[in-house]
């Protein structure tokens, strides 16, 4: 494979099929099936898909659908699990439809709710969440399992590369979310671009570790699927367990590895512990969240910088994914210089604007302002806010004065290279999800009980950020479970604060806003004690002390007692790996992160740890 990327500056155009790049998506794969129908195009479930039989698959699909009345321009939500992903998306495009990804894991009032908007009139699903769907739709559904109906001919239907390829919805500042319109030109000028500086092709294989209701998965899927390459569809629990899928990358073969960089961190935790081979992986493509090199140090120095080598690239959902792309060395990790996101796409512009639209010199923070055909064609259903988000820049060619004003603040270096600053206002990154706090807050002062509430992050943007909420409550009103279990039928998993608390009242600045420095600092003072929770103190032995601690310390919670559970206290899967190395070294108990997904009581849990630990430590112990 060729280098990843010339010198930071050369500003040449790398795209190497400006033909596919003006071309829709199913037609690039159709033709990539054609050249190479017996070659493996999907693994997923356990079982292997060819080109031909993908191709066939989604062509099945297509057929239901039109029978069932889509058409070209409609909106058609996709509720599958992550087996069936590819083939649903394939057959939806082929019906000159976009789809709408409805992740099987938010709660039912926001899949409801989100297939509402878009005016559905079919859903794809499967047999088993089909059950599920028909408790909030009432329309028609057409199965992804369902056999191939011999008088369905396939359809036949004209779909340009400006059409609608996919609305995706994200977190939206105003308690609603955002349904960004992405064109199939959008997605095949990223490939095509793109497709030279990695050295893509039919050698590589692709993880899809992403949810397809986040854009990351977008990159995943076409980045394979395109080029002749395999894409492997990792299910949840090996997704979410570090050992596992370093395991599982070096079984199959995989070269090209897509992660956030928190996600990274826990896999280079797991890999410090127990290295795995990795002989084939060439390229971890970084996304989704800041990064802070710092965090690679370790993988640098068991690794090295260039095999697998290691890109950082900047994206939003409104420009296609991605939109800048920064090489990441060993250097970056020692530096402390910031969080390096580099040089544009080479079709796309980049500029650093102040408040009044002024360019911002060298060195100074601006607003990244984002122009070309990467751009989204908007917000669905929202003109307002695709007024806002979308202008029309006095400057640069005619196909590049649309601007999308990210935002996001940064600043360049002399030689042009961007460094990631932060936000200039209330969105965050969580495990490289968009979240609005005004979203979250907005669906906690929904309760009828809660007078008032706050939400912040504890580290800002920073890997491992952790959302935390305050509510002020009417009397008899519901405690902090009772406030966790509403937002969690609301919202997705990760919108819901890790810690939420309840106040007599908000401490307030002098202006009168909420003060959420005040509410932050206050959760800091109280977090520093970590231990087994008062009531369980006289009862517990030192081995579940010493996980106690771990698990207070990794969840930044005062204390937790035996009986609690680690994703009720806010755990996810990237602290996940954080406890299970700590328990390792700690403890040197050779349990792995399977078994906290299993044991998530930390009762349970430490019977888990006391099977596996080198020094054997009696239940009796300490007690």
């Amino acid at each position: 494979m060729g280098a990843i990327v010339p010198e930071l500056n050369d500003r040449t155009c790398l795209t190497t099929n400006p033909a596919a790049a003006a071309d829709t998506l199913h037609a690039w794969f159709a033709r990539q099936a054609a050249r190479s129908p017996r070659a493996t195009a999907l693994t997923a479930g356990g079982t292997s898909m060819s080109y031909a039989e993908l191709h066939e698959s989604a062509r099945h699909i297509a057929a239901r659908l039109v029978a069932a009345g889509v058409r070209p321009g409609d909106l058609v939500p996709v509720l599958v699990p992550r087996s069936q992903v590819v083939p649903a998306i394939l057959g939806v495009l082929m019906t000159g439809a976009a789809y709408v990804p409805l992740d099987p894991r938010y709660p039912d009032t926001r899949l409801a709710s989100l297939a509402e908007r878009v005016g559905a009139g079919v859903i794809v699903t499967d047999d088993e969440l089909v059950v599920r769907a028909k408790a909030w739709y009432a329309g028609s559904f057409v199965l992804v399992g369902d056999a191939a109906d011999p008088d369905c001919p396939a359809p036949s239907v004209e779909v340009a590369p400006d059409d609608l390829a996919y609305v995706m919805f994200t977190s939206g500042s105003t308690g609603t979310p955002k349904g960004v319109k992405i064109t199939h030109h959008n997605v095949t000028r990223l490939m095509a671009e793109t497709s030279a500086i990695y050295d893509l092709g039919p050698d590589d294989v692709w993880t899809m570790l992403h949810s397809y209701a986040f854009d990351f998965s977008v990159w995943e899927m076409w980045g394979a699927l395109l080029f002749g390459g395999r894409l492997l569809v990792v299910e949840d629990d090996e997704a979410r367990a570090p050992d596992e899928l370093l395991d599982l990358i070096d079984r199959e073969g995989v070269t090209v590895l897509s992660q956030t960089p928190s996600a990274l961190a826990a896999l280079a935790g797991s890999d410090e512990l127990r290295p795995a081979g990795l002989d084939r992986l060439r390229l971890i493509v970084l996304g989704g969240e800041r990064l802070d090199p710092a965090t690679l140090s370790g993988w640098f120095a068991r690794r090295g910088d260039e095999q697998p080598r290691v890109v950082n690239m900047y994206g939003i959902t409104e420009t296609t994914v991605h939109v800048t792309y920064c090489p990441i060395t060993a250097q970056h990790a020692a530096a402390d210089a910031g969080s390096p996101i580099g040089v544009p796409l080479p079709d796309l512009d980049v500029s650093l604007r102040d408040e009044d639209g002024a360019p911002t010199p060298v060195g100074e923070v601006g607003e990244i302002w984002v122009s070309g055909p990467g751009l989204a064609r908007g917000y669905f259903d929202d003109d307002d806010a695709t007024a806002r988000a979308f202008r029309m820049a006095a400057w640069g060619s005619d196909d590049h004065r649309r601007t999308y004003l990210s935002g996001d603040l940064a600043r360049a270096d002399g030689d042009g290279r961007l460094f990631y600053v932060g936000r200039r206002d209330e969105q965050v990154k969580v495990r490289g999800y968009r979240v609005e706090l005004g979203e979250v807050g907005a669906a906690l002062k929904s309760h009828p009980d809660v007078i008032d509430a706050c939400v912040a992050t504890d580290t800002g943007d920073s890997v491992g950020s952790r959302l935390l909420a305050w509510a002020t409550v009417r009397p008899g009103g519901p405690g902090t479970d009772g406030l966790r279990a509403f937002l969690a039928d609301r919202l997705p998993g990760h919108m819901v604060p890790n810690e939420l608390r309840t106040v007599d009242s908000m401490p307030l600045t002098p202006n009168g806003k909420v003060d959420r420095k005040a509410l932050l600092e206050q959760a800091r003072t109280t977090s520093r004690t970590v231990g087994p929770a008062p009531q369980d103190a006289h009862r517990v032995d030192s081995l579940q002390a010493a996980v106690a601690g771990i698990w207070a310390e990794e969840l930044g919670v005062p204390e937790v007692g035996l009986g609690d559970d680690f994703f009720d206290l806010g755990g996810h899967s990237l602290l996940v790996a954080n406890v299970i190395r700590r328990t390792r070294k700690e403890i040197g108990a050779q349990v792995g992160a399977r078994a906290l997904f299993q044991a998530p009581r930390l009762a349970d849990f430490v019977e888990r740890v006391r099977d596996q630990a080198a020094t054997p430590v009696s239940a009796a112990d300490d007690r």
